[in-house]
């Protein structure tokens, strides 16, 4: 056995102790065992990396806004053609068809549904991770997420139109 191994990653463990008040610096564990900085460049490009994840967790929800707007747009012009074939048929204008509406399980095993159920995973996987960067409490970390989700909704977030639409409460 390699007992030197067990050793060697022993003392670098302790070499990037976990600090739990805000710090700075460049030695830091990020998520896992398996992902240190142990030199500037590692820590620069973690950095870098995490900023990517949080601009593109903002463009994840900006995508779902818009893939369940679009959803929303589609039935919306079935419900419409269906009533204007309906009025056609019985021939009167001021008569309101009735239409047809889909069954829960209709509309619960839609692959729009799928896949915004799917997407909405994503999500929550994307910001329980952000949050767990963030309470590494280096701040560098903690300043390339903020910077990302800044960007990333200044990307996307502006066009939200309606501003009802929020992701909180008024």
């Amino acid at each position: 056995m390699d007992h030197h191994h067990e050793e060697e990653a022993d003392s670098t463990a302790k070499s990037c102790p976990m600090i739990m008040v805000f710090h700075g610096g460049h030695c830091e564990r990020i998520l896992w065992r398996g992902w240190v900085a142990y030199t500037v460049t590692e820590f620069v490009l973690s950095a870098i990396a995490l900023f990517v994840l949080a601009f593109l967790y903002e463009l994840l929800k900006f995508l779902r806004e818009n893939l369940l707007r679009r959803e929303a747009r589609k039935e919306a012009e079935r419900m419409a053609m269906e009533l204007r074939q309906k009025s056609n048929e019985n021939n009167s204008e001021t008569h309101l068809a009735e239409h047809t509406e889909k069954t829960y399980w209709q509309r619960i095993f839609a692959s729009a549904h799928i896949i915004q159920s799917l997407l909405n995973v994503v999500q929550i996987i994307i910001s329980y991770l952000l949050m767990l960067i963030f309470m590494n409490f280096n701040y560098w970390l903690c300043l390339a997420v903020v910077l990302g989700l800044g960007l990333g909704y200044f990307c996307f977030g502006w066009v939200k139109k309606d501003p009802q639409e929020g992701d909180c409460c008024p």
